[in-house]
């Protein structure tokens, strides 16, 4: 069975990585209804321009039973939307007679830290040992557009200041995956149900890169000279947490991610190669694309 046998539901229609598998859809022609379950604020101008037959549904997450009747006829739900709604997502869509669930989780699940992972092993962990019907996929951290809620900041700092603190050695790994990437991984899930129907998939970038030389590939594409000063780590918190006082959203680092630099970030796609053919840009290229965006954007 494939995408385009089933009546599909996707939540989280107006996100980051959404917005790539509704325009490899348009790509591919699909013409079948796609209900779209969305939150009242939810900024979907975009979608409503795409040629696709989209229908919106404005859902309360709380309301179990209003979840349930939306999903009347789905087969398949594509889960996009917070891993903390997987839950009660699962269980109306289960009520509803749903066959099959593609869940975007995050590989976070793996941080060493407590408080960056223990709660979404418990979520993660309860619904695979319930559910036998799940696809888990779980991106590493996300970038590729002004929509990108991790590197856009990072690359407005970089591009408004000519001194930038790297928290630590700057050494630990990443592999940042782009949006594009996971769009088109949706809907290869899709169309290899034989291959991903109760599968778990770590779903990183090409490149494992470390994080002084993301800051260098990003000042290089803004034709920028920007000082780079390293500072220990719990000198690294403590900044992180007045400079998120100060500066609010505009300083790109929360005090978690502070932490997390002091472990690295690799996870093979080698599975999800094998399955259903995902195969990752560089991260050269990706930053780069970013960049222009928001060059072209001023």
């Amino acid at each position: 069975m494939n995408l385009k046998d089933n009546e599909l539901l996707v939540t989280g229609a107006g996100g980051h990585s959404a917005k790539y598998f509704f325009k490899r859809l348009e790509a591919e022609n699909y013409n079948k209804k796609i209900k779209c379950l969305v939150r009242k604020n939810t900024q979907i101008e975009h979608l409503r321009r795409c040629k696709l037959n989209l229908e919106f549904i404005y859902v309360d997450f709380k309301n179990i039973d209003y979840l349930k009747d939306s999903m009347a006829g789905v087969k398949t739900v594509l889960h996009i939307a917070n891993i903390k709604l997987s839950k009660i997502v699962i269980k109306a869509g289960t009520k509803a007679g749903v066959d099959w669930f593609i869940c975007v989780h995050t590989t976070g699940r793996y941080s060493k830290f407590k408080s960056a992972s223990a709660e979404y092993v418990e979520i993660e962990d309860g619904l695979l040992n319930k559910y036998p019907n799940l696809t888990i996929l779980r991106p590493t951290l996300i970038y590729g557009s002004s929509k990108d809620r991790n590197f856009w900041r990072l690359i407005n700092f970089i591009n408004s200041y000519n001194v930038f603190p790297v928290f630590g050695s700057g050494k630990n790994l990443m592999q940042p995956v782009n949006a594009e990437d996971l769009g088109n991984a949706y809907f290869q899930v899709l169309q290899n149900r034989s291959n991903t129907f109760g599968k778990q998939y770590n779903l990183s970038g090409r490149d494992e890169v470390t994080y002084i030389s993301i800051l260098k590939d990003i000042s290089s594409a803004l034709g920028k000279k920007v000082f780079f000063i390293h500072l220990p780590i719990w000198i690294s918190l403590l900044g992180a947490y007045l400079m998120n006082i100060l500066l609010g959203s505009r300083f790109p680092i929360s005090t978690e991610q502070v932490q997390r630099m002091t472990e690295d970030k690799i996870f093979s796609f080698e599975d999800a190669n094998k399955d259903f053919g995902y195969s990752p840009i560089n991260f050269k290229d990706g930053i780069r694309r970013e960049v222009d965006e928001l060059i072209n954007k001023h």
